[in-house]
């Protein structure tokens, strides 16, 4: 409750928290205290305030609302005994409620004294750093098998040999390397990208190579899979007859590609 306000009765003067917990905690009977006598004196302090605050609004009714349960319990008749256990309850829930009061209470002073004193920044534990956790199946994957991987890779960008003179840039088109990979799988079934692309000495051929691969898919020209992770993909010839059937519309756009 707001500090300012303070309830003046016969029995008690002070706090209405304290006034609460005098109640809660049975060192003050409620039904000596009038709550209408202390609604009309709340009332009147909200009079005398420039500007209504809604925190402590909101405050007095919440201590209002527990003083006026506390009050009909008291005063209604019980219409079956409450038991020992029933009656253990409700004083454990009164002082669980009136410790959890105290606690924000205290943090709030807190807060208020951090602020007064012109702390703006708190210190941030970051948290802990996920593991990584493992995706790829390696159990098939060798030392031998890595290093004859990375020497192929090598030995595909090996800077080219110097010449004496300039040579003009090779145009390659995907029409150009689809015919050469339909070429080599119609003459030998089954070959490795890796082959085809084993004398090009240029990014640019190989990106060409690879979107001519996608194009031959898409068409149900050929069929590529890898024997083992990592490895080489193979390219092989598919026949007419296990190609499934493609709509006139991608047919008439396949034969406008060529």
């Amino acid at each position: 409750m707001d500090a300012g306000f303070e309830v003046r009765l016969p029995v008690y003067e002070g706090p209405l928290d304290v006034l609460l917990r005098l109640i809660e905690e049975r060192q003050l009977e409620i039904t000596r205290v009038s709550l209408a006598m202390v609604t009309d004196q709340f009332i009147a302090y909200l009079a005398t305030m420039p500007q209504r605050d809604p925190k402590t609004i909101a405050q007095f009714l919440s201590v209002a609302a527990r003083l006026l349960v506390i009050k009909s319990r008291a005063l209604l008749p019980q219409l079956e005994p409450a038991s020992e256990e029933e009656e253990g309850d409700d004083a454990d829930d009164l002082v669980a409620q009136l410790r959890a009061y105290q606690f924000y209470k205290r943090v709030a002073a807190m807060l208020r004294a951090r602020e007064q004193e012109g702390w703006r920044s708190y210190a941030v534990v970051p948290p802990p750093l996920p593991r990584p956790q493992r995706r790829l199946p390696l159990d098939n994957v060798t030392l031998e098998g890595l290093a004859a991987a990375m020497q192929r890779v090598v030995n595909r960008w090996l800077p080219p040999p110097e010449v004496e003179r300039m040579v003009a840039r090779l145009t390659i088109t995907v029409h150009d390397c689809i015919a050469r990979i339909r070429s080599a799988v119609q003459t030998r079934r089954r070959v490795s990208f890796g082959e085809i692309t084993s004398e090009m000495r240029s990014r640019v051929e190989i990106i060409v190579s690879l979107l001519a691969l996608l194009e031959l898919l898409k068409r149900y020209e050929v069929r590529c899979y890898q024997e083992r992770l990592f490895g080489e993909i193979v390219i092989e010839h598919l026949p007419e007859e296990e190609r499934p059937a493609l709509a006139d519309e991608q047919r008439a756009e396949l034969a406008e590609l060529g």
